[in-house]
């Protein structure tokens, strides 16, 4: 009884707790809300694509064509809407429908960008000019900021001189192309608003904010003379209001070769050897297998060499000298400040190692920035940047020697010490391995720099600004080079010492006054007068001698020295005054004008050429503006403007005395009958010489479409450039050995740029996939269309009327002779001998461009003759369009990108393959090249001899066309709600790989080559370097 009483109190409480939970169920299902709504802008239009998703979940929906959407969402849940070009927003679910209106992201429409002199928005800009801002940069783990720049900007070519691919090497920049002929086409560098004359590897990745281009008269006309070859306008972080952030960025990775050059193993060799000796002198053997080849006098130079070869040696010379180098960097940042004063300093460090032994490139930075607001009306600042550079080895790569050594032989000989020269070679092939021994060879390259900057704003009434801006640049540079007698550098010679101290100074002043105002926000002017000072002194001291009683003295004390002792040096200073004014105009924002004058005086230049005034103007239309494009629907088109700019900029394209009379010491005169020293007159001083004028107009097109998901530039632009610098040479009679230089020349560079940015998929990057596209794509045309009066061509300098700047003029390669009747009968005809030791069969074959006739100027001449007559214009340096791709994708914490870049034609020279054609072929190894044999007869190189070798490097060009893989980044945030524990703001994990595979020319690869990526000439001793690092960007 008392069973069943229990099991009826049971009977009520699950009836209970049937009726809460079937409560809870309903209530649970009334909380899902089925929500409709449609997204619009601030004008009504609906906008298509806009991502609404619910808060904090994974549900989520876009925008259809008209706007509307449908989503179930709790009640009184938050769904964040999001468009690119629009502020994000958060509305709560309250109801079954809602409307959301977007306003636009006025940040990001009104996007300022640093221009010369001051900040623009970009809207309003009239210039050519590109920004590239940090987060790009920063993608390439490299020690120099400017080979960052590859790939990123339109109109901007970066590439490294020879392929050289060392740590802290320098790249070469080109804004649209060259335009001078002997003077220099460097880019202006200004760092902070001040000219820097240091070189971009002084300054730390990590410190830099963004970097402007300038690229046409209307941008760079304001630096007059000196940014007559583009501008490079880097901004460098600052701090910011609030409280301090610090905050760390680092990595470490390895580099190593992409590949080992294919040299030839012993087998291969001895078969070079072979048919070298055979073809110097065929009459001698009956063939490569004669047994006589394979004698001391023959095949082998002395005996050693054979005993190397039959001991069956067939040593690896590069795996002695490759190791897989190091990269690093570190950064320490601090930033902070309040509502009057801000601050930002840093510590860096860089280290790279290349993939031999004896090159290490190390960096310390030291950044400080000051910003104060001392009153309402007074504001003062103060930057400088601090930089230690220890770069060792730079010049000590033995890899040229073990890419001649024969594999017959070993580095070290049967007592265990390292031979000096190798058997075989003559002596001219020496042990690689003794440059890598202690104060062997020695290359110390010190430079200790800081860059200074200061300026004091002061707000005068009626809208005026006065800016005081001042820098000063100070650089100790110094190098130490020793070279022991038994290295590959001295190979047996009296040791070698040098050193070279180095000293710079620069100083720059600017008073600038601005005055804004607008007038009921219809006519807008800014108004810029600006006066400026620069300076430059420059002293250098070196000091060689050689026959050291011992290598450890290297090169600290010369005076040490048994031998010649020899000392030179040289100074230099100059100066540039410079006015300028300029007029930044609008009309509603809608017809924009932008007008400026800069006057220069340089000190380099004589008595009434010294000064010259550089005007440009240029104009600009936002059509979207106009009341007629009010009703084009913006998702669509939703950007377009029009810019039209003329200008002209000039260049001192001289030293700072090449308008005077140089003395030169070393003669001696007769007085009475001894000989006395003296000076001399060294050089002809032209008191004419002038600036070098460059005249530029730019056409340019911005453009929006599908609500700016699509934006971009098209650009055109010609330059002409007149009165360049030119060499007039001087009869032997005048006493002078060298040329003049006179105004007298003309190029012309014209060239297209189209940039590209996409939004292929709008997400936020966090539960929605985000992935966007920067294309770029460049081509120059450049043109010489003046030499001087009745001139048309330098041979010397290379230089031919209507012509490229580096076309190339050479005789032209047809292939190889061949063993035919045709051929044959052919050469035949040139006088050439077809059999025996001189015979041309197997050798390059030069294409009969000029046809010679008897004296009736009818009749061909039955001996025809190569000779310059048959030379011929047989291509470019300069390719014909390069550019780059960049995507970046991100994802729940995740974030991808890869950069390609690409050229397209050009022709490149490789001084290795060139030197495979040199004379006594066989002496040392050489490229694993496929050559003419008479069971090869369609190799594409000739027959190897060790006799006297013509047409050298017909064969060793290549088309420079090329298709790189250049970074691949895969980064992750970590999650805040994580790090929130630890009191980290953010932190975030990455890996990096840079220049991980390249497509080029079939003809190149197959003949061993390893990247065609060059200025012109590939003349790398090492092969180029693949890097990978794995960082960590930390802010506390």
């Amino acid at each position: 009884m008392k069973l069943r009483k229990t099991h009826l109190l049971w009977i009520p409480l699950v009836v209970c707790l049937f009726l809460v939970n079937s409560v809870n169920v309903m209530a649970a299902i009334e909380q899902v809300i089925h929500v409709k709504g449609q997204v619009v802008d601030s004008t009504g239009e609906p906008v298509i694509g806009a991502n609404i998703v619910v808060k904090g979940t994974n549900t989520g929906v876009i925008s259809d064509i008209d706007g509307n959407f449908a989503i179930d969402a709790p009640k009184n849940s938050v769904l964040l809407i999001s468009f690119i070009g629009y502020k994000s927003q958060e509305v709560k679910v309250t109801g079954p429908s809602v409307k959301i209106v977007l306003t636009d992201d006025a940040e990001m429409l009104n996007e300022v960008v640093v221009v010369g002199y001051g900040s623009q928005k970009k809207s309003d800009i009239t210039g050519a000019m590109v920004n590239v801002k940090s987060e790009a940069l920063q993608q390439a783990p490299v020690g120099n900021i400017g080979t960052a720049l590859q790939g990123l900007a339109a109109g901007v070519d970066v590439q490294m001189a020879g392929g050289n691919t060392h740590p802290g090497a320098s790249p070469q920049i080109r804004v649209r192309g060259e335009r001078s002929l002997n003077g220099g086409n460097d880019v202006l560098i200004v760092v902070d608003g001040i000219p820097f004359s240091g070189g971009l590897n002084e300054i730390n990745n990590d410190d830099v904010e963004s970097i402007s281009v300038l690229k046409d008269a209307s941008a760079t006309a304001i630096y007059g003379s000196r940014g007559a070859n583009g501008v490079l306008l880097i901004t460098t972080k600052r701090g910011n209001k609030g409280k301090v952030n610090v905050s760390y960025s680092g990595y470490y990775g390895f580099t190593t070769a992409i590949k080992e050059y294919d040299v030839m193993n012993s087998s291969e060799y001895i078969q070079l050897k072979k048919w070298a000796t055979y073809n110097a002198n065929p009459d001698a053997y009956t063939g490569i297998d004669d047994p006589n080849l394979m004698r001391v006098g023959d095949v082998f130079r002395d005996q050693e060499e054979m005993e190397g070869y039959l001991a069956g040696n067939d040593t690896d010379w590069q795996s002695m000298i490759f190791r897989n180098g190091m990269t690093t960097n570190h950064q320490v940042a601090v930033n902070g400040g309040n509502d009057r004063t801000t601050y930002s300093a840093s510590v860096g460090y860089y280290k790279g190692q290349n993939n031999y032994e004896a090159h290490n490139f190390e960096r310390m930075t030291a950044k400080l920035s000051l910003d104060t607001e001392i009153t309402s009306f007074l504001k003062v600042g103060l930057s400088t940047l601090n930089t230690y550079i220890i770069n060792k080895g730079q010049d000590t790569n033995p890899m040229e020697m073990a890419l001649r050594a024969s594999p017959f032989t070993t580095p070290y000989k049967e007592d265990g010490s390292l031979r000096t020269y190798l058997p075989g070679s003559g002596q001219n092939v020496w042990n690689p391995l003794l440059d890598t021994q202690k104060n062997s060879v020695v290359d110390d390259r010190k430079s200790l720099s800081t860059f200074t900057t200061g300026y004091i704003d002061v707000k005068l009434p009626f809208g005026i600004k006065y800016r005081f801006n001042g820098g000063v640049n100070l650089k100790y540079y110094s190098i130490g080079q020793f070279q022991a007698t038994n290295t590959t550098k001295r190979m047996g010679a009296l040791d070698w010492s040098f050193g070279e101290y180095q000293h710079t100074v620069d100083y720059t002043l600017e008073n600038i006054l601005t005055w804004d105002y607008s007038f009921n926000n219809i006519h807008n002017f800014n108004v810029t007068g600006l006066f400026s000072a620069q300076e430059q002194e420059f002293t250098k001291n070196n000091v060689s001698g050689n026959d050291y009683y011992d290598d450890n003295i290297q090169y600290y004390n010369p005076g040490l020295a048994q031998g010649n002792v020899t000392g030179g040096g040289s100074y230099e200073k100059w100066g540039l005054l410079s006015y300028m004014g300029r007029l930044n105009y609008n009309y509603k924002e809608k017809y924009l004008l932008t007008a400026t004058v800069r006057y220069d005086g340089s000190s380099r230049l004589a008595d009434g050429n010294k000064w010259h005034a550089f005007p440009s103007v240029a104009l600009g239309w936002n059509l979207m503006r106009e009341n007629f494009m009010q009703n084009v629907n913006a998702d669509v088109l939703s950007g377009m403007k029009l810019r039209l700019s003329w200008g002209n900029v000039g260049s001192t394209a001289i030293s700072a005395y090449q308008t005077m009379s140089r003395l030169d010491t070393g003669s001696k005169y007769l007085l009475g009958t001894n000989g006395v020293m003296g000076v001399r007159p060294g050089s002809v001083p032209d008191k004419s010489l002038g600036w070098e004028n460059t005249e530029t107009w730019n056409i340019g097109v911005d453009f929006g479409f599908l609500n700016n998901r699509i934006t971009g530039t098209i650009e055109w632009y010609q330059q002409n450039t007149t009165d360049l610098l030119l060499g007039v040479n001087l009869p032997s009679t005048s006493g002078y050995s060298q040329s003049y230089l006179t105004n007298r020349g003309a190029t012309r560079n014209r060239g297209l740029e189209f940039n590209v940015t996409t939004v292929n998929i709008a997400g936020d990057g966090l539960d929605k996939l985000s992935w966007s596209t920067d294309l770029n794509i460049f081509g120059n045309r450049n043109k010489i269309m003046n030499l001087g009066e009745g001139v048309e061509f330098d041979k010397d300098a290379g230089f031919f009327l209507g012509q490229d700047r580096y076309i190339i003029y050479s005789y032209e390669h047809d292939g190889l002779w061949q063993d035919t009747p045709e051929d044959r009968a052919l050469a035949e005809s040139f006088g050439y001998a077809t059999s025996g030791a001189n015979s041309v069969i197997g050798t390059v074959k030069i294409k009969n461009h000029h046809i010679d006739y008897e004296e009736d100027g009818v009749t061909p001449k039955a001996k025809q003759i190569i000779n310059e007559d048959d030379k011929t214009f047989i291509g470019q340096r300069a390719p014909k369009f390069e550019g780059g791709i960049n995507n970046r994708f991100a994802w729940k914490g995740f974030d991808l990108s890869f950069l390609w870049t690409f050229r397209c034609g050009g022709t490149i020279t490789s001084d290795m393959h060139n030197g495979w054609m040199n004379t006594l072929q066989g002496g040392y190894n050489n490229l694993n090249i496929d050559y003419w044999t008479p069971d090869n007869t369609t190799a594409r190189w000739p027959k190897p001899t060790t006799a006297t070798v013509s047409n050298k490097g017909l064969l060793a060009r290549y088309d420079g066309s090329y298709l790189k893989l250049r970074n691949i980044t895969l980064g992750y945030n970590i999650p805040k709600t994580f790090l929130s524990k630890l009191n980290v703001q953010s932190a975030r994990v990455y890996a990096t790989g840079s220049n991980l595979y390249t497509w080029f020319s079939k003809e190149y690869r197959k003949d061993g080559g390893i990247d065609p990526e060059t200025t012109s000439t590939i003349n790398l001793k090492t092969p180029p370097t693949r890097t990978f690092v794995f960082g960590l960007n930390l802010t506390f």
